[in-house]
């Protein structure tokens, strides 16, 4: 199952695109004049029940203008890449291609040094004049966060990275004022991915930060004593995005009113690929 911290960049990547824009470049991948970013379907398998393995990449983006367009296969690592990966990026890479029709570029995002060294490894094919190697940023490749255009989320990515430290008052303020600067829902969905992988005492500062600094009404909303409410109302709209929820469950969160255990089954929620896995003990 993904991490958070892996699910928290796949999300950034989505929700960013001139993001992606500005990290392809960096990696000296061409892109069409005025090419506008649109996600494509990550499963790149075939559909067929008899499949035994399914092909899905983290993120898949079609960057098109009027008389080009490029294919990236945006992969997330969090340590060193096994060998299905390997095995798993050339597939993706030639499987884009041959559903656009188009140049098609593996891109992986490493969130530590382990990562990128060992995702920016030549790989072989067997094939004669056939060998990959990714092109690969992240953890110490990355600019410094800031600015309007994309600083919540490259600001994300650096807490992912653990680049940025929020031991510091200086940093989790700093962290706290990026995240301002894009849409309330993504900032919601930004603000728990952090407060999920922070130590509790990291958490709390930043609980303390956003209810009498940054003054969130967000935040107000969530970790105030006795607001298990609307803390229920957000969980129910983020697993509606996400799973088919039955009526049994639906009632089990509006009908809990503990706001730390409807916390609990958010930060499970984040990274959970099925509905069982958010309310595990």
């Amino acid at each position: 199952m993904p991490g958070i911290r892996h699910q928290a960049v796949v999300q950034v990547l989505r929700d960013e695109p001139q993001l992606l824009v500005m990290l392809l470049g960096r990696l000296g991948v061409r892109l069409p004049s005025g090419a506008v970013a649109d996600a494509a379907d990550r499963v790149l398998s075939s559909t067929d029940p008899d499949r035994l393995k399914e092909v899905i990449a983290d993120n898949v983006f079609v960057f098109r203008s009027p008389d080009k367009q490029v294919a990236v296969v945006f992969e997330v690592q969090t340590s060193r890449p096994k060998q299905d990966r390997q095995l798993a990026w050339p597939a993706y890479l030639t499987i884009t291609r041959a559903i656009h029709k188009c140049d098609t570029v593996l891109c992986v995002i490493g969130l530590s040094a382990d990562a990128v060294r060992g995702s920016a490894q030549l790989i072989p094919t067997g094939h004669p004049d056939f060998s990959l190697r990714p092109k690969v940023t992240g953890y110490g490749l990355l600019p410094a966060p800031g600015g309007a255009a994309f600083g919540a989320g490259l600001t994300l990515i650096k807490v992912m990275t653990r680049e940025l430290d929020l031991t510091t008052h200086d940093a989790r303020m700093f962290t706290l004022t990026s995240l301002m600067t894009v849409p309330d829902q993504q900032r919601e969905l930004y603000t728990r991915y952090i407060r999920a992988v922070v130590p509790p005492s990291i958490r709390k500062e930043l609980n303390k930060l956003m209810s009498t600094v940054i003054k969130d009404p967000f935040m107000d909303r969530l970790i105030a004593k006795g607001k298990a409410i609307e803390a229920a109302h957000l969980l129910l709209q983020f697993l509606d995005s996400r799973f088919d929820v039955p009526e049994s469950r639906r009632k089990q969160i509006q009908d809990c009113t503990d706001a730390g255990r409807i916390e609990t089954w958010f930060g499970h929620a984040l990274a959970a690929t099925d509905l069982d896995q958010v309310f595990a003990d």
